[in-house]
C-alpha cells in the first residue's frame, strides 16, 4: 500500500490576497500540485482558509460547515459590491441608534432567506452574477434567495457609525448581504467594511498558520490527520479488511453503528477509505485514500 503526503491546513489567509491565491503559493512551496480550499473568503477578508493536500481534498465535504465571524458594518452608504472594496451607489444622513439595531438584530437570527450580493459567484442563466454585474447587466431582483441559517448575532461595540458583530452562521452564508439587508431594515444604507474568519467547523483562527511558513520542511509540523476532524464515526478493520477495500469489496461490519458512511482505518489508525453502510452487517467503500501496489 502507498499512502501519500495527505491532510488539512489551517491557514490564516491575510488581506489584500484571494483564496486562489493562498492555493497557488501553498502548490509552489510545497511542490504538490492537488491542493484545495474549503470555502472562499473575499480579498478584503482575513481569517481561517482550511485547505487540503492530496487526498484531503476529496473529504471537504464530511467537515463541519459552519462559519464564525468578526465583521465591520459601517451604516450611510451603499456599494455595489456591499462592501468596503466597492463603488458608491448612495448615502444618507440617516444613521440608526444602538437601540434601533437591537431591535432588528432577531430578524437576522434563525433560518432565514437571503439573497446573495450581485458581485458574488452564483449562476444567473449559465454566467457568473459578478460579470453580469460589471456590465451592469444584473439587478438584485434576479438573484434567487437561498435559506441560510444564522446560530448566533451578537453586537460588540457601535461608534461612529461603525457597528462590530461577532455572527456564527451555516455554510453559504453571506455576511456581505447581511450588511446591505440590516441598513434596509433600519431604513438606512450599509456596508460591510471589515471582514474576519474566526473559525471553520472545528478549525480556529488561534491555530492558524501564516501561509508564509508552510513549505516543504515545515509541513509535518502543521498538516493536521483527517482522522482528528472529520464528523464521520471511525471504524477500525483488520489486513484483511483492508485488502478488501483496496480490491473494492464490501465487508462484514463487527460492531453496531449510528451512522451510514465511515471512516476505516487500518491497525495503525491510518485512512483507508470513507465506507458506507449497506445494512447492519456490511460496509463498502465509497472513498479510497490508499493506493494498491501488490
Amino acid at each position: 500500500m502507498k499512502y501519500d503526503i495527505s491532510g488539512f491546513l489551517n491557514v490564516n489567509k491575510p488581506e489584500g490576497c484571494t483564496s486562489h491565491d493562498i492555493v497557488l503559493k501553498l502548490r509552489k512551496s510545497l511542490g504538490i500540485k492537488k491542493i484545495g480550499h474549503s470555502g472562499t473568503l473575499d480579498p478584503f477578508a482575513s481569517g481561517v482558509l482550511v485547505t487540503g493536500i492530496n487526498e484531503a481534498t476529496r473529504l471537504f465535504e464530511y467537515l463541519s460547515s459552519d462559519k464564525t465571524y468578526l465583521a465591520e458594518i459601517t451604516f450611510g452608504l451603499s456599494t455595489n459590491t456591499d462592501d468596503i472594496t466597492g463603488k458608491i451607489t448612495g448615502t444618507t444622513e440617516n444613521i440608526p441608534t444602538l437601540r434601533e439595531i437591537k431591535k432588528k438584530i432577531n430578524l437576522f437570527c434563525g433560518k432565514i432567506k437571503q439573497k446573495p450580493p450581485l458581485f458574488s459567484a452564483v449562476n444567473v442563466e449559465g454566467e457568473r452574477a459578478y460579470k453580469l454585474a460589471r456590465k451592469d447587466k444584473i439587478s438584485l431582483d434576479k438573484l434567487n434567495e437561498k435559506i441560510i441559517e444564522i446560530y448566533s448575532f451578537d453586537i460588540l461595540s457601535y461608534e461612529n457609525k461603525k457597528l462590530k458583530v461577532k455572527i456564527h452562521a451555516s455554510a453559504g452564508t453571506y455576511i456581505r448581504s447581511i450588511a446591505r439587508d440590516l441598513g434596509k431594515e433600519l431604513q438606512s444604507l450599509a456596508i460591510l467594511s471589515s471582514l474576519e474568519r474566526t473559525k471553520a467547523g472545528k478549525f480556529t483562527i488561534s491555530e492558524s498558520i501564516n501561509p508564509n511558513l508552510i513549505d516543504s520542511s515545515s509541513l509535518a509540523k502543521y498538516l493536521i490527520s483527517p482522522v482528528k476532524v472529520l464528523e464521520l464515526e471511525k471504524m477500525h478493520i483488520t489486513e484483511e479488511q483492508v485488502k478488501d477495500i483496496l480490491f473494492g469489496r464490501q465487508i462484514k461490519i463487527k460492531t453496531s453503528v449510528k451512522t451510514n458512511q465511515l471512516q476505516l482505518l487500518d491497525p495503525n489508525g491510518n485512512l483507508i477509505a470513507v465506507g458506507e453502510v449497506i445494512n447492519e452487517d456490511f460496509v463498502r467503500p465509497k472513498k479510497v485514500f490508499v493506493k494498491n501496489e501488490s
